[in-house]
């Protein structure tokens, strides 16, 4: 039996050239993680005419939909191919714009650019000297820097974004908040436990994770490698917090032969142990999932972002 946990981001049509679909096999098979533009796909593939088992969001709408797609004779490079038909494959998209067509950053990009020509070439430009309203936002500026366009610094001269040495510098005086940075200014499944928080972002085309302690109103990415594609299990753990079914499929899927699920203790103290058949008990996550809600909750996104650099 093989799983893969599919995620579906569609925004609003006029905004649709943010949509991404993500495939995240559950069996731990890591090269086969990929992120594509859905081009123009609007809900799940079915499993009509295959062997393919699914639970899926009843899509009504923009949001982060889930899916889980699970079949017991082919293996996850059948499952990513079939759930991404006419989907476009992304390969590093920190060079595509994210939060805003491709013409405003490159628009922004000229306008930076041309600051950097009247300047010295060691010369730190403040930030106020490239924002504006109409050429510039704040979003776009963080966006073209996380895209190694320039560096992003501090007063203390820390860099803030991924940075090589010879790019030129803009220069901060705050931190930028989270609702500049993450797409839709919206976090997903927010979570409040140990005096932390922790949640799930679209960030610079990446779904990430990021995390603070609640006395602190700086977020911190718990990935910082986003290319480092083993970095996804991290992500399929957080989502299957709030799915306790995704986490049994996972753990079932990494167990040899038949599944061993502990029942409750009767009312003599001891522990019955039933052997289960996997494929069996999958399918029964399945459906029991599949009468959830699968589009992700949202929360307005809040605070600051800290320094996202390896």
């Amino acid at each position: 039996m093989r799983c893969t946990l599919a995620l579906l981001l569609l925004n609003d049509l006029e905004q649709k050239y943010n949509d991404r679909l993500i495939t995240m096999p559950l069996n731990g098979d890591y090269k086969f993680y990929r992120i594509y533009d859905p081009r123009g796909m609007r809900e799940f593939r079915d499993g009509t005419g295959s062997d393919i088992i699914m639970a899926a969001s009843q899509i009504r709408g923009p949001g982060t939909h889930m899916a889980v797609y699970c079949s017991p004779s082919q293996n996850s490079r059948y499952l990513r191919k079939y759930i991404a038909e006419s989907a476009t494959e992304l390969n590093d998209i920190s060079e595509v714009g994210f939060h805003q067509p491709v013409a405003e950053e490159t628009m922004c990009l000229r306008h930076i650019q041309e600051k950097f020509r009247k300047s010295q070439a060691t010369e730190v430009i403040p930030i106020m000297q490239v924002w504006d309203a109409e050429l510039c936002s704040r979003t776009a500026i963080y966006s073209l820097a996380f895209q190694n366009r320039f560096c992003i610094q501090n007063a203390a001269r820390n860099n803030l974004t991924p940075c090589e040495d010879t790019r030129r510098k803009i220069g901060v005086e705050y931190l930028f908040l989270m609702s500049e940075v993450v797409l839709g200014h919206k976090l997903y499944l927010q979570t409040d436990k140990d005096d932390q928080q922790t949640a799930l972002v679209w960030y610079q085309g990446y779904l990430n994770i990021f995390q603070r302690s609640k006395s602190a109103s700086i977020w911190k990415p718990k990935i910082r490698s986003i290319q480092d594609t083993e970095d996804f299990d991290y992500i399929i753990d957080f989502i299957a917090e709030s799915f306790n079914e995704l986490a049994s499929i996972k753990s079932a899927l990494r167990q040899g032969g038949n599944t061993i699920i502990p029942t409750p203790a009767n009312a003599q103290g001891s522990a019955e142990v039933h052997h289960v058949n996997k494929e069996l008990y999958i399918t029964q996550q399945l459906q029991r999932l599949s009468q959830k809600d699968l589009r992700l909750t949202e929360y307005p996104a809040h605070g600051l972002i800290g320094p996202f650099v390896k």
